[in-house]
């Protein structure tokens, strides 16, 4: 659903959350960190649901604590990436991708993404490695690529790659949070068992509450990390196959 699908009256419009990538990518992870607290909050029968469905919905004041779970998001997201590719972009799958030294794809295939490059972008990275300057490599490769983002921004040759772009952001803000859902889980378990021990009640709570800390602690440390680069690599595959196809189409105008 596009921003023009949804209702004109809607905060989350004005506060530019309506767009399906802000949604999936940002919206969708900061919501789902709070879920790790609905044990807890059954124990102590704190209404969790309700102002989770209040904030997805984007009531009142809840749109602007929406909006702030967002940005939040998106700024640990993008600090797990650094963590993840410390040369970033350089390092990114798509930049490794075109370096004349890479051995993840043949030297034919990369020839084609020059080709297609310098007729899209006027760029010329075959020209430019065989200068030998590192600096430069990287420096043009990731002009091309800017380039042809800009280019493909929107374009009808790339809805592939909006999804896996926005499969990317979901992956990578959720592992990027983890920094928040797992101590919270943590504390949730803590608070149902001390409901538990002080009132002898909630000890359903308390139990699915350690399953769900011992599941986020495993989530997040042991598969989301291996996840987020698995979406990086398809992302990437999505990128150079919409470009060959915007420059087929190019070259058939």
């Amino acid at each position: 659903m596009t921003a023009q699908d949804s209702k004109p009256n809607s905060v989350l419009s004005f506060f530019s959350l309506s767009d399906g990538y802000e949604r999936k990518a940002r919206f969708v992870p900061a919501v789902l960190s709070i879920t790790v607290l609905l044990p807890a909050a059954f124990s102590l029968n704190v209404p969790l649901d309700n102002w989770l469905t209040a904030i997805v919905a984007g009531v009142g004041l809840y749109a602007v604590f929406a909006l702030g779970l967002s940005h939040l998001a998106s700024a640990l997201g993008n600090r797990l990436q650094r963590q993840l590719w410390p040369r970033w972009p350089h390092d990114a799958p798509t930049h490794v991708r075109l370096s004349p030294n890479d051995s993840t794809c043949s030297k034919q295939q990369r020839e084609q993404w020059y080709a297609a490059i310098r007729r899209l972008t006027g760029l010329d990275i075959a020209k430019a490695a065989k200068s030998q300057e590192p600096i430069e490599i990287q420096s043009i490769i990731n002009d091309a690529l800017t380039q042809v983002r800009n280019l493909l921004w929107r374009s009808e040759h790339a809805s592939r790659l909006q999804l896996h772009n926005a499969d990317y952001g979901l992956a990578r803000n959720l592992t990027g949070l983890r920094v928040v859902w797992v101590p919270l889980a943590l504390i949730g378990t803590v608070t149902c068992w001390g409901v538990y021990g002080f009132w002898g009640t909630g000890f359903v709570a308390a139990l699915v509450s350690t399953l769900v800390a011992v599941g986020a602690s495993l989530l997040a440390y042991c598969v989301l990390p291996h996840y987020v680069v698995a979406r990086a690599s398809d992302y990437a595959d999505s990128f150079f196959a919409a470009m060959m196809a915007l420059d087929g189409a190019s070259t058939a105008d």
